[in-house]
């Protein structure tokens, strides 16, 4: 049997979110399944997939958070430099020489008052070497988050990475092995990695 991620392990890391997020959050618990069900032929057979070339998974995880929250999150092209980690909105990076030092821009924003919460979302399914060639990508975005983090001493700022998928799963060790390192547990509980069930979970549990 599955074992769900121990939610007092790392509960710290979300006191932050939930503080600016409790007005938004509904006590109403919506059903998602848990990463490791996100199987290719499960996401194949859901009504709303269709080739994987429209972004139907980030438009399945946006409408969620959208009900989790309850609100709607805003277009963003922000992105960091992965050398000076300077945050600045950029739309086309690539057009310049230095396009490669960018990392990819969020998905989507949250404001609150004078707090941002940036979401990462990503849908990884089935081993193989793309995927793995992707994890690695979300690694040192989220690394670069941590740094900008640590840089600019920026507590009104808060990352949040939806890590949905079963090969998310299956390689959340890695991310919670960065997360924990030293260096950076002073900073982490600005930064939410999980699943978009831990993200509603844990949020919801604090609020209990």
């Amino acid at each position: 049997m599955i074992q769900p991620i121990n939610n007092d392990k790392y509960i710290s890391q979300i006191i932050i979110i939930q503080k600016f997020l409790r007005m938004y959050l509904k006590r109403k618990c919506i059903l998602i399944p848990q990463s490791y069900f996100q199987t290719k032929a499960w996401r194949k057979a859901k009504t709303w997939y269709k080739n994987g070339k429209s972004n139907e998974c980030e438009k399945y995880q946006i409408n969620l958070i959208k009900k989790i929250t309850g609100t709607n999150l805003k277009k963003t092209y922000d992105r960091i430099n992965m050398e000076t980690y300077d945050f600045t909105s950029k739309s086309r990076p690539m057009k310049n020489s230095d396009g490669y030092e960018w990392t990819e821009n969020f998905d989507g924003l949250l404001i609150k008052g004078s707090n941002k919460y940036y979401f990462n979302l990503k849908f990884i399914c089935s081993a193989g070497g793309a995927q793995t060639r992707s994890l690695r990508e979300v690694y040192h975005f989220i690394k670069c988050q941590m740094e900008y983090l640590i840089k600019f001493n920026n507590n009104n700022t808060c990352f949040i990475n939806i890590l949905d998928g079963d090969e998310c799963f299956h390689n959340m060790d890695k991310f919670l092995y960065l997360l924990n390192k030293e260096i950076y547990k002073h900073i982490q509980k600005y930064v939410f990695i999980g699943s978009l069930y831990d993200f509603q979970k844990k949020i919801k549990l604090l609020l209990l």
